[in-house]
């Protein structure tokens, strides 16, 4: 019993060493191909220098997805003007309760099934109580 023990014991710690030795290499070739990557960022004058996007395709970028935000808002029932007041105040005051709501509506839009009367009646309170209105935004 104590044979069959010890030899139980040796196979079960020759696999376990067999499975960090492919572990251990694993993490070499992951370590090796960042270092390829790093060589190749350093030889083209790139390495440790931000990817930056031109600031024309973010503003490009940004105009779509207010537009789009816009959309989703009229969609939802929101009056065009007041779309057109609640984008604007959700880019230019960030922290006005208008740009929370807007927030709040436009995430909420994919999953409006689920919160329909609610954002029913928040969109009547934005339309009803000028939080748009840009003498209201603080």
């Amino acid at each position: 019993m104590k044979k069959l023990l010890l030899i139980t014991a040796a196979v079960l710690g020759l696999a376990g060493t067999a499975w960090a030795d492919d572990a251990l290499e694993d993490m070499a070739k992951h370590d090796s191909s960042i270092a390829k990557i790093i060589n190749e960022e350093k030889a083209a004058g790139t390495y440790g220098r931000p990817n930056l996007v031109p600031q024309e395709d973010l503003d490009r970028a940004a105009e779509y997805n207010m537009r789009q935000d816009e959309l989703h808002l009229r969609k939802m029932g929101m009056s065009p003007a007041t779309a057109r007041k609640a984008i604007w105040a959700a880019s230019h005051k960030p922290n006005s309760a208008c740009a929370y709501y807007v927030r709040q509506l436009t995430a909420d839009y994919d999953g409006a099934d689920d919160r329909r009367d609610y954002d029913d009646n928040l969109i009547i309170s934005i339309e009803h109580s000028g939080t748009c209105e840009r003498k209201n935004l603080h």
